[in-house]
């Protein structure tokens, strides 16, 4: 039995994704019809809570939602994991007859779960042990050799995904990039006859640079240094700590200054690195959505398509199937 159609609303971070899903699915026209599922990548860990922007208590409790606050930061949570998880939570939404609302910026979750995931090897410890002896730009060059491909697309600085990469070339004896386009097609057929969705990307046309800076103020003046303290002590090793905010934070606190350039010194410094590193993030999410999903989706800016958006998330809900 075919479910019926969910819609995912992503876009870069700091666009209004969380506050727009809100406005909308506690519409009262709605009549209690929606639930969101989080397609963040930082918002399913527990006590990361002021770097990611996670919404309130009294917001979560505005409306159900999944896929929050549901491991320790650090565990690892996969693009598998959240696809088996969205699955569950979207049959769940559907058999009390309610739709789902999909929300987040983490591109590599969404595109598993609009295009479906190729089957890699499972990790191999020993394997893992090894190549985390070996740094980043060695792991990178290795790469670039036997799969360029993949290696742009990640690039240098994500030391996680370098590895995976390479643990998968060693296991599988081909490529992440072949696998998964050995794989595309049977897997997109199947995510989307079993699990249709429909996706809206939004952005905003201006403003974007000036939101980005007052989140990133309001987020120190809000404690996040003391946030990244508390949880380097109790999770010494996360990953997720690595992730925008919380790594210029661990750098501040160790004194690691950026190469090639100069900062200010204190909080000022720390507050440009912060902003620096979300524009550069937003420069990447709208890059991936373009080259993912840009005959899947329908665009809208913000500050000028709202009342379109507003229109065609009603269709959607009015939707029979």
């Amino acid at each position: 039995m075919v479910s019926k159609k969910s819609l995912i609303i992503t876009g870069p971070t700091a666009s209004g994704k969380t506050s727009l899903a809100l406005s909308l699915a506690t519409d009262p026209k709605y009549q209690n019809s929606i639930e969101i599922i989080n397609a963040d990548s930082l918002l399913i860990y527990r006590e990361m809570n002021i770097g990611t922007a996670k919404p309130t208590q009294a917001e979560l409790e505005r409306v159900p939602h999944h896929l929050v606050d549901i491991r320790d930061p650090s565990e690892d949570f996969t693009a598998g994991d959240f696809v088996r998880l969205a699955h569950h939570a979207i049959q769940e939404i559907q058999s009390r007859g309610k739709r789902a609302l999909i929300i987040g910026g983490t591109g590599f979750y969404l595109k598993a779960l609009v295009k479906g995931i190729w089957n890699a090897p499972p990790t191999d410890a020993a394997l893992r042990e090894r190549l985390e002896k070996e740094d980043n730009s060695t792991l990178f060059a290795r790469l670039e050799i036997s799969d360029p491909k993949t290696a742009r697309r990640i690039g240098q600085n994500d030391r996680y995904r370098l590895i995976r990469s390479l643990e998968i070339i060693e296991l599988s004896g081909t490529t992440p990039s072949a696998l998964e386009e050995s794989h595309q097609s049977q897997a997109t057929q199947s995510a989307h006859t079993e699990y249709p969705v429909k996706l809206m990307i939004i952005d905003r046309s201006e403003g974007l640079s000036e939101r980005i800076k007052l989140r990133s103020r309001q987020m120190l003046e809000m404690g996040l240094i003391e946030e990244v303290n508390m949880l380097r002590s109790k999770y010494p090793k996360a990953r997720s700590l690595s992730s925008v905010g919380y790594q210029q934070v661990c750098d501040y606190l160790d004194g690691t200054k950026p190469e090639g350039r100069k900062m200010k010194e204190g909080l000022p410094g720390l507050e440009e690195e912060i902003i620096l590193a979300t524009n550069q993030l937003v420069k990447k999410q709208r890059t991936f959505f373009k080259g993912q999903f840009k005959d899947q989706a329908q665009w809208f800016y913000l500050d000028q398509d709202l009342e379109k958006l507003k229109q065609e998330f009603d269709n959607w809900v009015q939707e029979k199937d």
